[in-house]
Parts: structure tokens; sequence; C-alpha cells
């Protein structure tokens, strides 16, 4: 389809990308692709693109999808070395797929967004940011927003492991300096990233490794392998062979978001076979009953994330590995006792202990239409659009915001999905000469009806939605 690229009167918006990951990285990209529009900036508070990439460099970090899948669509790379790209490749292709579209000149680096607002009288965007360097202050205006910081750019640190004196960091914010030889190493969290961490310290020659998890999860098997330079040369020479190769696993991984959809007759098929696949993992790879007793998960199959390993629970029968499913009631100095009154001393403690999603929006962070606080306006939860746009939030545009994403797909999809909104929004702003568009707050209601009930255990629970209206529900703003 065609695109309208300027107003009337052959001018383009002035577009603030904030975060320099592989949202930003995207946005960038298609502005320039779609809309040969290169009036944009990308702030970014670290000293180089590449968002999670960038920060989490733990030991074993890798993509936990496929890594054709995680490769932007108009960006493939067909020399992936494996099925699951490690950190440090993921990293090199956002940012040289960056370089080849010349992004690099528009970002301004070290630089954090401190407050976001709405001028009404201008139809404008005020950015107050600051150079972390140097604490040079400035304020940039902006026609149009887009928030692309993603989910997983602050740790999240429990207030308790404040308190420990050894050695600490989270996961996100890896310690290469500090040797582990021979250390007393405790791990807290069980979810994505420990999964990867703890095979890899497992095995890094600690005198012990202590994992601590309260709610195991559903660890299936990784079939994971190297891709032969045959392979590589079918993608890059053989007609419609990278083509169909993508759209086969695409297609075959996204028929598994019925795990997390709502009980129905087909969606229990795909369960059990989820089941079966984490009971068998964890069968043929713990032969001691109790560990695997241990290990054995109590939430329901798709409230949390399940994770793909091979080396994970193989880790945790060797002998200098102890798995704690007791909740820890205190850290002192460098002592984590736990609910079965076992006290032990820690050298390191590693916090694989997620992220602090909602502190992306603080309070005073966001002040949309009318002088209302956004992040105010969401409590008890966010309402959003296809979490791509939000009411009182005029000419803004998240990616990867709240009520999107997803578990059993690439995050790349649902964010090129978001910045292709984005474009077509621009788009039709420029061919009709509107200074502003936003979101009603019926369209957003609509959506988020729909989600709950598309996503509630029973269908019952949630009343039929009402029809969902898309961009048609837009409000038009005339100069």
């Amino acid at each position: 389809m065609g695109f309208t690229k300027t107003f009337s009167d052959g001018s383009t918006p002035e577009v603030a990308i904030i975060g320099g990951g592989l949202s930003g990285i995207c946005a960038a990209i298609q502005l320039q692709r779609m809309l040969q529009l290169t009036s944009y900036k990308i702030f970014e508070q670290e000293s180089n693109l590449g968002g999670t990439w960038l920060l989490n460099s733990y030991p074993g970090c890798a993509c936990d999808n496929l890594s054709h899948l995680y490769s932007l669509s108009f960006a493939p790379n067909y020399n992936w070395s494996r099925k699951y790209a490690p950190q440090a490749e993921i990293l090199d292709y956002l940012q040289s797929t960056a370089r080849s579209y010349n992004i690099y000149g528009k970002v301004q680096f070290n630089t954090k967004i401190k407050r976001m607002r709405w001028k009404e009288e201008r139809r404008k965007w005020e950015l107050e940011w600051v150079n972390l360097l140097n604490n040079e202050e400035g304020v940039y205006e902006a026609d149009i927003v887009v928030h692309g910081t993603g989910l997983f750019n602050i740790p999240q640190i429990p207030q308790e492991f404040k308190a420990f004196r050894g050695e600490k960091w989270h996961s996100a914010r890896w310690r290469h300096d500090v040797d582990l030889t021979g250390k007393r190493v405790g791990v807290v969290g069980v979810n994505a990233s420990a999964i990867q961490i703890i095979p890899k310290v497992a095995e890094s020659n600690v005198k012990t490794l202590h994992v601590y998890g309260r709610s195991p999860g559903y660890v299936t098997p990784q079939f994971d392998d190297t891709y032969s330079e045959t392979w590589k040369f079918l993608f890059r020479k053989v007609p419609l062979f990278y083509a169909i190769y993508t759209a086969f696993w695409y297609y075959a991984l996204d028929s598994t978001f019925l795990v997390y959809f709502r009980l129905t007759w087909y969606s229990v098929i795909h369960r059990a076979i989820i089941y079966l696949a984490a009971w068998w993992q964890r069968y043929r790879q713990i032969p001691d009953p109790v560990l695997r007793a241990k290990l054995n998960p109590t939430r329901v199959l798709g409230s949390k994330r399940t994770v793909l390993s091979n080396s994970y629970y193989p880790a945790l029968t060797q002998e200098n590995v102890e798995y704690h499913r007791e909740a820890i009631v205190e850290v002192v100095g460098n002592k984590i006792t736990t609910a079965d009154g076992e006290t032990r001393e820690l050298d390191v403690l590693i916090m694989a202990t997620g992220f602090a999603i909602p502190s992306n929006f603080p309070l005073g962070y966001w002040i949309g239409r009318g002088g209302v606080d956004i992040t105010e306006s969401w409590t008890p939860v966010a309402r959003t659009y296809f979490g791509t746009c939000t009411p009182r939030a005029p000419n803004f545009f998240l990616t990867w915001g709240p009520m999107s994403g997803s578990f059993h797909q690439s995050v790349t999809s649902v964010v090129e999905a978001q910045v292709m909104f984005m474009i077509k929004s621009l788009s039709t702003m420029m061919e009709n000469d509107y200074a502003s568009m936003e979101i009603t707050e019926q369209a957003t209601d609509n959506f988020a009806t729909l989600a709950l009930r598309r996503s509630a255990i029973s269908a019952a629970q949630v009343p039929p939605p009402p029809r969902v209206v898309y961009c048609k529900s837009m409000i038009d703003t005339l100069n």
C-alpha cells in the first residue's frame, strides 16, 4: 500500500524515539523505509545501541526463541550460528543493522528522558532530558513520541537482599570482574535468566552453588543445533527457502498460543503436550525423586513462561549444587536463612529476580492531555489499545507496551506490528493534515474486554465484548 509521506506543505513531523534497543532500531528504520522520514532523534541512556542485549551479558545469555524469528523481517540474517543465538551474536546483529541504515547519526547517547508533557496549545510533546555523563539538561519538542524502552531494563532487587554484605549483583548487571572459582555462590530465582545462568555457574568451579526458587516453572527440551555452511548457503541463495523455513517455524510456534488461551477442548491438547514434555524432561534428567519433587511446578501451565533448556536440570544434580524451594526469611551479613531454619554462608549472591516493569513509568514522568498523569490513570491496571497507545496521550506510541507481548512467539513480530501501526497512523495524519491523533476511551475499553475474555480461564466469567473499533476510532484533531 502507498503511504503519504509529508503534510500538504511538504513538511514532516518531528519524531522522538525513546530507547535504542530492538524497538527503537525497528521504529527508526521503518520511518526511513516506509515514509522516507529522517526528522527523528533517538534518546538512549546507554553508550551504545542494543537495549536488552547490551545490558544482559551474563554467562549463558541467549535467545530463547528461534534466531531467524528474532530477525527483523526487512533485515534478515542468514548467518546465525545456531538455532538459539547467543547474546553477543544478537547484539552484533542489532548494531550492524543500525549501522547499515545509518541510525547511529540520529542517536543522542547517555541521555535519559526525565519527563514528558503534552503541550496542548502547541500540539507537541515536551521532553526534558539529562546527559548522564555531564548532567547537562535540555528540552526537546516533538510532534510524535515512540516509547520503546522495553520491559527488561530496570532490575528488580527485593529489599531484603540489599542487606547482603558479600559480592552481589543482578543478572542484568553482571560483574565480569569477579571470579567465581572456589566461591560459595547463591542464585535467587528460577525463571528464564536463572535457568540460563545456573548451568554456567555450576561448571565454573564454584565451591558450592545454592539455588533459591520457591516457584519452579515448566522446563521443556530445547532442540538447539548449529547451522552448517550448507544451511547458510540455502538461506542466502535458494529462492523462497528462507521464507518457507521461517514461515513454517513462525506458524508452528504461533499455534502454541493455545497453551495461554482459556481452557477449551482444543487448548487441552496443547496443554497436555507441554505437560508431558515437561514431566519427561524432569523424569529423565533428575534421577533423585526428592529433588524431582521439589522441581514439580504447582502453578497452572500458562501462568508463567515455559522455558527451554537441556542443561538446567543436569546442573542441579551436581554434588556441589543444592536446590532450596523454601522461602528466604532472613538475610544478615553474608548469611541467608530459609523457612526450614537452615542458614547458609555465601560469598556471592546473584539475583535473577526479574525487572521492575511499573518503574518504566513513574508518577510525574508522563503527563498527557489535560495535565493527566498517565501512570496514575492506569490504576489499578494499565489501559492500552493493543499495547500501542492509550487515551489522553495524543501522538504517542508504545512498543511492547502493557497488554501486548507474548510468551509463545518472538517479540520481534509484536514490535514490527506495533511499529507498522505507528507508520500507518503517521501517514493518515499527513494525508489529512491532522495535528494530532488520539485513541478513544471506547476503543481502549473494547480491547481490554476482548483481551480479558480471550485470556480468561473460564469464558463464562467475562461478558462477551462489544465490537472492537480499530484505527477509525481515533480522534482526528484538526489544525
